[in-house]
């Protein structure tokens, strides 16, 4: 019999932030599983963080042999045990669940038939725990997808989604280097209705280690290729691989001056 719920963590060296993300769990509605997946760490092992785990949920472990990167091992966990949930929701180490998080975004799913996948706002903060900005991801479909040609329009540990998906899109791509998130969404908004709770209910750690940060240029080449591959021909298409070239060549202490400029340009354009 298909489960509600689990929450799918991928896990690399992260020690303790582990035990804060699932603590953070919300549980009252349902007992989601917690599915945690360590893609080959090599200092602190995921078993090693999760013995020390007292709380109500179950935990499944999968193991990678050796790092292959959180693209190959969201899908090992997806491939062992997404298919056995009625809903996936998703979450990184370090990352919080704010109160009613998993029961919020069930409920719409289940109210909102047509709709395979739904993400919200979401707070982000330092290393020191300071809040620094709220990042509001729109709700409507058509401006989802619209401005997905500028910047990804969910944010992916807040994401929650039908297994079904796994049928009709699969799992995450493998041919997008530190952008496999941004591919997935691409995929999925093609043939899934998608929204946004317009709530914050997870807080994000802004790592200076993180994905985003040591692979940024990496990151920029994989959404320059995605947009390519999913081009459109509209003005967000045109002004998406434009701006997407221009942080390519922009150090990364200027691109969030520019950025202020060319969000003003993204509301130009929601005119069209």
């Amino acid at each position: 019999m298909m489960k509600k719920c689990c929450v799918l963590i991928p896990y690399y060296n992260a020690g303790e932030s582990l035990l804060h993300s699932i603590e953070s769990i919300d549980h009252e509605f349902v007992r989601p599983d917690v599915i945690v997946v360590d893609d080959g760490s090599l200092k602190t092992k995921a078993a090693e963080v999760i013995k020390h785990y007292n709380g109500p949920l179950t935990i499944k472990l999968v193991e990678l042999e050796q790092n292959q990167g959180i693209e190959h091992a969201l899908n090992k966990g997806l491939d062992t045990y997404g298919r056995d949930y009625e809903f996936i929701a998703r979450l990184d180490c370090g990352d919080l669940c704010k109160s009613d998080r998993i029961r919020k975004q069930i409920q719409f799913l289940e109210k909102e038939n047509s709709y395979y996948f739904v993400g919200s706002w979401v707070d982000f903060i330092g290393i020191s725990g300071k809040h620094l900005f709220t990042l509001q991801q729109p709700c409507d479909f058509d401006e989802i997808k619209k401005k997905m040609f500028l910047n990804a329009t969910f944010t992916h540990p807040s994401v929650t989604f039908r297994s079904a998906v796994l049928d009709s899109i699969g799992t995450y791509p493998t041919d997008a280097p530190a952008a496999e998130d941004y591919a997935y969404f691409f995929k999925i908004i093609k043939k899934h209705k998608a929204s946004n709770i317009q709530e914050s209910l997870v807080s994000c750690l802004i790592d200076p280690n993180g994905i985003s940060t040591i692979k940024r240029r990496s990151q920029i080449r994989s959404r320059i290729s995605i947009i390519i591959k999913n081009f459109d021909y509209t003005p967000h298409a045109f002004y998406g691989l434009v701006r997407s070239a221009i942080l390519l060549h922009t150090p990364r202490s200027l691109s969030i001056l520019l950025n202020k400029y060319l969000k003003q340009g993204m509301r130009k354009t929601s005119e069209f």
